[in-house]
């Protein structure tokens, strides 16, 4: 059944004032308001307000998803695969950034339901293939805990909902080709690839 002509409006306004307010924080007096309706108008395109945060948060996620799938399935270093997911993440910053927000500050991680707890696991595990691949490969450094990694890249990125701004200086793609750039220098094989000395055993007047 298709939805009523207003509905992409209400869609909008409650993603700004999730994002503004927080979804706890936020009413659909709030939302009826932005929309200019009254709030009893609503009912007819919603039963709930968690209705409006799963039509709101939706789209991007699953498209972030589906890209990765992709990445994973590629037969590519894993370098490149990690970029290619970062600018996945800076790409749907840029085209739902404030979809994409919601997203990352209301659900994400917090287990909302048995659907989406089981989509931020899919996540996080394709991620820590790809790391775990590399580490095999002999790509990354042999030192790393995969899942470690996974969770500083995928929380460094998911931060920059937190302070980018979409006028700024920088677009959300380079700022996520950044991240990762600066991530990898830390994760990429040197030679020789052993873990650092234990700060006791490094002689002071060598530094």
């Amino acid at each position: 059944m298709p939805r009523p002509s207003r509905w992409n409006d209400i869609v909008e306004a409650a993603a700004k004032i999730f994002q503004e307010k927080g979804f706890a924080a936020a009413s659909l007096e709030d939302i009826a308001s932005e929309v200019g309706m009254w709030k009893g108008s609503l009912y007819h395109y919603i039963d709930s307000k968690e209705e409006l945060l799963l039509a709101v948060v939706q789209e991007p996620a699953e498209h972030l998803l589906s890209e990765l799938r992709i990445v994973a399935s590629l037969d590519l270093p894993a370098t490149e695969k990690l970029r290619m997911v970062a600018q996945a993440h800076g790409h749907v910053l840029e085209t739902t950034f404030v979809y994409a927000s919601v997203y990352l500050q209301e659900v994400a991680g917090r287990k909302r339901s048995t659907e989406w707890a089981a989509s931020d696991r899919e996540y996080v595990r394709l991620i820590t293939a790809i790391i775990e691949e590399g580490i095999a490969r002999g790509d990354l450094s042999s030192q790393l805990d995969a899942r470690t990694a996974t969770f500083a890249l995928v929380g460094a990125l998911n931060w920059v909902t937190r302070w980018y701004r979409p006028d700024g200086p920088l677009s959300a793609g380079k700022i996520a080709e950044q991240i990762c750039t600066t991530f990898l220098n830390g994760l990429i094989t040197r030679m020789p690839d052993r873990a650092p000395a234990p700060l006791a055993d490094i002689d002071p007047s060598a530094l």
